[in-house]
């Protein structure tokens, strides 16, 4: 067995592990049964919104294409983002999905590290937005946490993140740092390195382009969370927005811990502790994270069709 595969499998056995503990006292047949009876008008408007943000994440990474002068349909970029989306049910975090629409827009672009580098921004992005919601939102509300510790977690990844775009903004930090671990002379590497921090400039010096794709960020993160909080009414959970707003950035923070297959066990794990914060039971977290991941994969099957059908047709 190769390390790849070691690695899957232990990724697998966290989330396996995690969801098993949870769900130890849980009766499964009426998570199953709340799920089943969700309204299919309701399905449809949720994934409206879940396509709603499809698109303004399309449009975020075509605007990142465009500044580094890479010139593609938008109805192809949205194709790539829709297919990644059902690659991301397999793999840790988004890498699933990040790989899949890297190697899919660098055939059509001929660009590989530029591609990359649109992709790593666009997610780099992402998370900086998720980071300053997921430390705004519970000091705002902090009077209606049990636990103000919990802003730790974000205050830090925003820290991380903040040093992380200041190295690529400056770049002095980073080329010092290629000279005195002398990358900068293994001549393939230091020119893929050169490639992305030039892709990195364009951005920087391209009018408009970091705002804009900040803006749709948070746009981003908003509707995951109104998402969730309508996911919520549709089983009779009144729990007030402010709330979701608290707790959903940070259940997205830690669902993003590439250390199990798509968020399983991390995310149902924060629903928990979200849901005994509020004065819910153990049973209607792990409730609220089966219902989440159930209507998530039933529209990221829709990219896998998708991915079907274009297998066929480029075959």
């Amino acid at each position: 067995m190769d390390k790849q595969k070691i690695t899957f499998a232990i990724k697998l056995l966290i989330s396996v592990g995690l969801v098993a503990f949870l769900y130890s006292k849980i009766n499964l047949g009426d998570v199953v049964s709340l799920v089943a009876n969700i309204d299919g008008v309701f399905l449809l408007i949720l994934f409206g919104i879940l396509f709603f943000n499809t698109v303004i994440s399309t449009l975020k990474w075509k605007i990142l294409l465009l500044a580094d002068d890479i010139h593609l349909p938008f109805k192809n970029l949205l194709s790539s983002y829709m297919i990644a989306s059902f690659f991301n049910i397999f793999m840790p975090s988004n890498i699933g999905g990040d790989s899949y629409r890297i190697v899919d827009i660098a055939k059509q672009s001929s660009k590989p590290v530029h591609t990359f580098a649109s992709v790593f921004i666009d997610r780099l992005s992402g998370f900086f937005a998720l980071s300053i919601m997921g430390f705004v939102f519970p000091l705002v509300g902090r009077g209606l946490l049990e636990d103000s510790k919990v802003l730790f977690v974000p205050f830090g990844i925003f820290l991380i993140i903040v040093i992380m775009i200041w190295s690529l903004y400056n770049q002095k930090l980073l080329r010092w740092g290629l000279r005195i671990t002398r990358i900068d002379r293994i001549t393939k590497v230091s020119s893929m390195i050169d490639q992305f921090l030039d892709s990195v400039t364009a951005y920087k010096e391209k009018k408009g382009v970091i705002p804009k794709i900040m803006g749709v960020s948070f746009v981003f993160q908003f509707t995951v969370i109104l998402f969730v909080y309508l996911l919520s009414t549709t089983i009779g959970y009144n729990i007030p927005l402010i709330y979701f707003c608290m707790f959903v950035p940070l259940i997205s923070l830690l669902e993003a811990i590439p250390a199990s297959i798509y968020g399983i066990g991390f995310r149902d794990a924060g629903y928990v502790i979200f849901f005994t914060q509020v004065g819910r039971t153990r049973e209607d977290g792990c409730t609220m994270a089966f219902l989440y991941v159930a209507v998530t994969l039933l529209y990221a099957l829709i990219g896998g069709v998708m991915f079907v059908v274009k297998k066929k047709r480029d075959s």
